[in-house]
């Protein structure tokens, strides 16, 4: 009778650089190879400045004017949309919209010194 006798070397991990006993082909420690739980949990609130985005998206705003009303550039307003909808759970802007109309009722927000209110009402 044959008995294969599996024969682990000690490696170390590219990752880490700790030594770790693994097959020939491993080239990362156990610790390493599991994924980590990196999402953390937003704060629920929105800050100041994702309520003037929130008001200005049920203004029916584009991106761009968002942009140029808040001196920001695209691509921030577009992470802080993305931001805002893992916050409030949606998935597009009318549905932040519609969030916004029935949680979010009579809250100031100052859009460039001018004080709106976030009651997002379309056409003022």
């Amino acid at each position: 009778m044959t008995t294969i006798i599996e024969i682990k070397q000690l490696r170390n991990c590219f990752r880490c650089g700790g030594e770790f006993r693994g097959e020939s082909g491993k080239r990362v420690c156990p610790n390493c190879a599991t994924p980590k739980d990196t999402k953390r949990p937003l704060n629920s609130t929105l800050s100041f400045r994702e309520r003037q985005v929130v008001n200005l998206i049920c203004k029916a705003k584009l991106n761009k004017e968002i942009a140029y009303e808040l001196h920001l550039t695209e691509g921030t307003v577009k992470e802080y949309l993305n931001r805002i909808f893992r916050k409030v759970g949606a998935t597009n802007r009318t549905e932040l919209a519609v969030w916004a109309l029935t949680t979010q009722r009579g809250e100031p927000v100052a859009v460039n010194g001018s004080a709106a209110m976030e009651n997002c009402f379309f056409g003022s």
